[in-house]
């Protein structure tokens, strides 16, 4: 990775968690009201954010490539049963915290203790993800177990 890329990927970082403090959606009280439906704030906000993101993906489909990481190739990936568990799990998370991963970096940054609260929890959250996944990539053990002495009175 080059300099000029680093600073690039900061400067878009830096950028992206001014606009998300700056917009209101760093506030547990914006996303708790748009949560609870009194409020269509966090919704008009994520509907823009795909339409963005929809006319995005269409010029880089046009181009073929992207600037830094050269031909683009975008996965398609079937709907799996651990991908409806896990966006379950991420739902139940965002209501529960009122807060979602990007918001949560930007509420600890700008000096909210809740903030932190919920990013440890992500933190913990991802730590026990890769301890599963890497227990369930192990093969299983091929030494025989030993036998186990029944003992009758």
């Amino acid at each position: 990775m080059t300099r000029g890329l680093r600073w690039s990927v900061l400067a878009v970082g830096a950028a992206f968690g001014f606009l998300l403090t700056v917009s209101g959606l760093g506030d547990y009280d914006t996303i708790h009201h748009g949560l609870l439906l009194e409020n269509p704030y966090i919704f008009l906000m994520m509907g823009s954010a795909m339409a963005v993101a929809f006319v995005g993906l269409a010029v880089l489909r046009r181009l073929g490539r992207t600037r830094y990481a050269g031909p683009l190739t975008l996965p398609h990936a079937r709907v799996e049963r651990r991908h409806v568990y896990g966006g379950a799990v991420f739902g139940v998370g965002f209501g529960v915290g009122a807060t979602c991963p990007g918001i949560t970096v930007v509420m600890t940054t700008t000096g909210g203790l809740y903030g932190l609260v919920v990013l440890v929890g992500l933190l913990g959250g991802l730590w026990l993800r890769g301890r599963v996944e890497r227990r369930q990539r192990q093969p299983p053990s091929t030494e025989p177990t030993p036998p186990v002495a029944v003992v009758r009175p």
